[in-house]
């Protein structure tokens, strides 16, 4: 892209990294199916609902989320979104 289009399409620039505010967010997406972790203690308040601890989402359906999972770590997107050197960060974190 030109110089000249730049200025006049700047959303079309081309990005070489995801700002770090981003690589939270879809690392748990891709980790665990969704933004927010469910973590023991909202697991806990669900049971004492009377709802399931695990909403039929991704939560409950690890075959879907192993799936997508295996799909971004196949690609190069695994490393460009994630924190791929963070793996000691917990699963009650959240």
């Amino acid at each position: 892209m030109s110089d000249d289009e730049l200025t006049l399409y700047p959303w079309r620039k081309k990005v070489k990294t995801l700002p770090e505010s981003f690589k939270d967010p879809i690392e748990n997406i891709i980790r665990v199916g969704h933004v927010p972790k469910l973590v023991v203690t909202r697991e806990k308040v669900r049971e004492t609902l009377g709802i399931n601890r695990k909403p039929p989402t991704a939560y409950k359906h690890e075959d879907a989320r192993e799936e997508l999972e295996k799909l971004v770590k196949d690609t190069d997107l695994y490393d460009k979104a994630t924190w791929s050197d963070r793996d000691d960060k917990t699963e009650d974190e959240g």
